[in-house]
C-alpha cells in the first residue's frame, strides 16, 4: 500500500498538472506557463507529508492532493493571468466582494459555494494535521519533532526563504516561467517585503509633506492649460472605459479596420498612456480622482478631504458619480468620502450617455462615469462581421482564443462609437465641456491569447512593450481634441482639471501626489520611464535617486488617507 502511494501519487499529480495548466486553463485563455518539474516536486513533497501525518490515510491523503493541485495549479494561474500576481489570501477582502458583484447569478452561487468547499477543507486540514502532529509528539516524541522540523523546513523552503531581488518591479510571469508557480510565491513574499513595506505613521507622513512640498513650490504648470477663452466654470466629464483598447498596434493586419473613423481621427490627435497590465478598475478610478498610485483602500469612514471631487464640489460645482455596473470595491462608501454628492449605480451597459442626455444637471457640474462594458461577460450582439471582414489577423489567432478575442475586440468597438456618441451628447447640451476618456486596463486575457498567436513577433514585441498604449481621449469644448505628451501619468489627471477649472489646488493631495518629472523620469503606477524617440521605455532606478524618493513620499500619503489615520488632513489643516 505504501508503494502505491508513492506511485500513484506521483502520477495523479503529474497527470493533473499537465492537464490543468498545459490544457484546460490555456483554453480559458488563461497563461500556459512552461512546465516546470519543480511544482509536482513540491505537491509530491507536501503529499508524502499529509500521508505521514494522517497515518497513512489514503483517502484524506489524496484529497490533500486535489486541494494543493487547484490551489496551486488552478488559482494562482489565474491571479498571475488576471492581477499579474500571485494571490494570497490576505489579498481576498479586497478582490471576493467585486467578483461576487459583478457575476452572474449562477456563477455567484458556484463561486461562493466552491469558496465555502474550499477554505473549509483548508480550514479542516489544518486542524486534523495539527491534531495528528501533537498525537504523534504525545506518542513518540523523537517522531513528533523529526515531522515538526520536517514540516518547518520544508514550509520555510517552499514559500518564506528569502529570494534575491533584483529589480524594482515583480515580473511573476517570467518567475514562473523560469521556476515554477511556487516559487512565485515566496519571490512576492520576499519583494513585497523590499518594496511594498509602506509605513504611514505620523512622522513619515510629516517628512512626506514636508518633501513633497518643496516639488509643489518648484511645479511649472504651463504644460497642463489648455487654451480656452471662456469667462464661466467649465463644465467637466471624466469618463473611465472598462478594459477598452483600440488595437491599434495590429493595424498592418486589418483589412477593413472595424473602429469608427471619427475615432481614430480623435485617438491620432491624443497622447498615449499607460498603463498595460491587470492593474483594476478601481486603480483607474482612484488614479484619476485623487491622484494616488495602484493600493487598495480600506473601506472608507472619514474623508479624504482635498480629492477631486472635494476641490470641485468646495468651487461651486455639482459632483455626480456614474456607475454602469453595480457596487464594487465599497465604491458606495468610497464616493461620498471623496466628494461626490450623487451617486447612481447599475446604470446598464453604455447608459452613461443617456443618463445625461435625458438629465439636465445643475451647472458647473463634474461628473465621473464608468462603463461596464468590456468586462468579461459583458457583451451586445452587433452586425460588424469583424471576424469576416479581418480574416487575415484572425487566421494568426489560436483557435481555441478566437471567440474571446472576437468578443472583446466586438466590446472595444462598441465602446469606441459609445464614446464618440457620449462626447456629441454632452458638447449638445454643455458645449464648453471638458471631455476626457480614459481606459482603465487591457482586458485580463488579451496578453495571453496575442503571446499564443503566430502573429508576427516584432508586432508582438511592440504590443508587449507598449507601456503607454491607449489614447487619454481629451475634448476642449468648442476647440476639440486636445493632446498631452505620450506617458502622461493618469495620476496627473486631477491637476490636470483642477488647473483647467482654476479652482484652488495648492497643498491638496491631487497635487502633493502630483507625478513631475524628475531627471527626465516619467512616473506613473509606481514605475519609472523615459521618453526616448518618442517611445515609452521602463527603466530601473536606484532607491537613492529623487525620483524613487518622491514616489516612496507619494505612497507614504496614498497608504495614509486610504489605508491609515489620514494623518494628512489634520497636518494640512495645520
Amino acid at each position: 500500500m505504501l508503494y502505491n502511494f508513492y506511485i500513484n501519487s506521483f502520477i495523479i499529480i503529474s497527470i493533473l498538472y499537465f492537464t490543468i495548466t498545459q490544457f484546460l486553463l490555456p483554453s480559458l485563455s488563461i497563461d500556459r506557463f512552461k512546465i516546470s518539474f519543480i511544482d509536482i516536486l513540491y505537491i509530491y513533497l507536501f503529499s508524502l507529508i499529509s500521508y505521514f501525518l494522517s497515518n497513512k490515510k489514503l483517502v484524506i491523503s489524496y484529497l490533500f492532493i486535489i486541494v494543493s493541485v487547484f490551489s496551486f495549479f488552478t488559482i494562482e494561474p489565474l491571479g498571475i493571468t488576471i492581477l499579474t500576481k500571485p494571490i494570497f489570501f490576505t489579498d481576498m477582502e479586497y478582490l471576493y466582494p467585486s467578483l461576487i458583484e459583478v457575476l452572474p447569478f449562477y456563477m455567484q452561487i458556484i463561486t461562493i459555494a466552491a469558496t465555502i468547499l474550499y477554505f473549509s477543507s483548508l480550514f479542516a486540514f489544518s486542524i486534523y494535521f495539527l491534531y495528528r502532529l501533537i498525537k504523534i509528539f504525545l506518542i513518540d516524541k523523537k517522531k513528533g519533532i523529526i515531522l515538526f522540523f520536517i514540516i518547518l523546513i520544508t514550509t520555510y523552503l517552499s514559500f518564506f526563504r528569502e529570494v534575491k531581488i533584483n529589480s524594482i518591479y515583480p515580473n511573476y510571469i517570467e518567475r514562473v516561467n523560469k521556476f515554477g508557480i511556487i516559487n512565485s510565491i515566496s519571490y512576492r513574499i520576499s519583494f513585497d517585503r523590499e518594496n511594498n513595506k509602506v509605513i504611514a505613521n505620523i512622522d513619515n507622513v510629516k517628512n512626506a509633506i514636508e518633501l513633497l512640498k518643496e516639488v509643489q513650490n518648484k511645479r511649472e504648470i504651463s504644460n497642463l492649460i489648455m487654451p480656452y477663452d471662456y469667462t464661466n466654470k467649465r463644465n467637466v466629464f471624466i469618463i473611465f472605459m472598462e478594459s477598452f483598447y483600440d488595437y491599434s498596434h495590429f493595424l498592418e493586419l486589418f483589412d477593413k479596420d472595424p473602429f469608427p473613423k471619427e475615432y481614430r481621427e480623435w485617438a491620432l490627435q491624443s497622447s498615449k498612456v499607460g498603463p498595460n497590465d491587470g492593474n483594476g478598475s478601481l486603480f483607474a478610478r482612484l488614479s484619476g480622482l485623487i491622484g494616488t498610485s495602484p493600493i487598495y483602500p480600506k473601506k472608507q469612514k472619514s474623508k479624504v478631504n482635498t480629492a477631486l471631487p472635494f476641490l470641485m464640489k468646495n468651487a461651486g460645482y455639482k459632483t455626480i458619480a456614474l456607475e454602469e455596473c453595480g457596487i464594487t470595491f465599497n465604491l458606495d462608501k468610497l464616493f461620498p468620502n471623496i466628494g461626490f454628492e450623487e451617486i447612481i449605480f447599475n446604470l446598464g451597459l453604455t447608459n452613461i450617455k443617456n443618463y445625461i442626455k435625458n438629465n439636465d444637471f445643475e451647472e458647473p457640474v463634474f461628473v465621473s462615469g464608468f462603463t461596464f462594458l468590456g468586462h468579461a461577460g459583458s457583451h451586445i450582439k452587433n452586425d460588424f462581421n469583424i471576424f469576416e471582414n479581418n480574416k487575415r489577423f484572425y487566421e494568426k489567432i489560436n483557435r481555441k482564443d478566437k471567440k474571446v478575442l472576437l468578443e472583446t475586440m466586438e466590446n472595444s468597438v462598441m465602446a469606441a462609437i459609445d464614446i464618440i456618441e457620449t462626447k456629441n451628447i454632452i458638447l449638445q447640451k454643455y458645449p464648453d465641456a471638458i471631455i476626457i476618456f480614459k481606459h482603465d486596463h487591457l482586458y485580463p486575457y488579451l496578453a495571453g491569447m496575442i503571446y499564443n498567436s503566430s502573429v508576427d513577433e516584432n508586432i508582438k514585441k511592440e504590443f508587449f512593450e507598449s507601456y503607454a498604449i491607449s489614447p487619454l481621449l481629451i475634448w476642449n469644448g468648442r476647440n476639440g481634441a486636445f493632446k498631452l505628451e505620450d506617458g502622461f501619468p493618469p495620476e496627473n489627471i486631477p491637476l490636470f482639471i483642477a488647473v483647467n477649472t482654476k479652482i484652488n489646488w495648492t497643498n491638496s493631495i491631487i497635487s502633493l501626489l502630483y507625478k513631475d518629472k524628475t531627471e527626465g523620469i516619467i512616473r506613473f503606477y509606481n514605475n519609472f520611464y523615459t521618453n526616448e524617440n518618442n517611445k515609452i521605455i521602463r527603466i530601473e532606478v536606484s532607491k537613492e535617486s529623487l525620483s524613487y524618493k518622491y514616489n516612496y513620499a507619494q505612497r507614504i500619503l496614498s497608504e495614509d488617507i486610504l489605508r491609515g489615520e489620514k494623518y494628512f488632513n489634520d497636518i494640512i489643516t495645520r
